[in-house]
């Protein structure tokens, strides 16, 4: 009866209403009781049977975009993209996709701060390819200063990615990055506009 009175309050009346006639008996569970049902769902059933359809070509992700839009649109959080590697083992593809949009959108929230710390916009554009080839350019062993910054820079990716979607990468996976995958991604999610041109990463 508490319980009840509790998710009456929550709800509209209309909203409760549905819920006694859905006749599942969600309205007698606890708030707790719902939201620990909620997250057996969403971790032994949504997330497997995303996989599942990856597998089967139900749904084809071809790049993180369309991997986003998959999962948003089942409801699905990106903060689960280290729970999706985990279950996709069997689909390096799916695998590849989920490493490089969580490295992405870790490089992205870099290159924002970046952006919102230059004040003149007339240094805008030196800002941004100073950063992208921090992050994406090829470093010899001679340019010790930007070696440096290259490692910590990834050092923040491993680190990143690990807290944010809990999944653990070598200390090398870096290496074997797609770079013009995560360039054209930082470039959709940060609005950055690049001439054409030969980059050499």
């Amino acid at each position: 009866v508490e319980a009840e009175a509790e998710l009456r309050s929550l709800y509209t009346e209309t909203a409760y209403k549905r819920l006694l006639e859905s006749g599942t008996g969600l309205h007698c569970k606890t708030l707790s009781e719902l939201l620990e049902g909620a997250q057996k769902y969403y971790n032994d059933i949504a997330l497997p049977k995303l996989v599942a359809d990856f597998g089967s070509l139900e749904l084809s992700p071809v790049d993180g975009r369309t991997l986003t839009d998959f999962m948003h649109t089942r409801g699905l959080q990106m903060r689960s993209l280290g729970r999706v590697m985990e279950l996709a083992e069997k689909l390096p593809h799916v695998q590849s996709l989920c490493i490089h949009e969580m490295v992405t959108r870790a490089l992205k929230h870099l290159l924002k701060a970046v952006v919102s710390a230059v004040r003149d916009s007339s240094h805008l554009a030196v800002a941004i390819a100073t950063s992208l080839n921090a992050m994406l350019g090829t470093v010899s062993n001679k340019e010790k200063e930007i070696v440096s910054i290259n490692s910590l820079i990834w050092t923040w990716v491993r680190t990143f990615v690990d807290k944010r979607y809990g999944w653990k990468f070598g200390k090398d996976a870096h290496l074997e990055i797609r770079k013009f995958v995560i360039l054209r991604g930082l470039c959709n999610k940060v609005g950055i506009e690049l001439a054409p041109r030969d980059y050499d990463m």
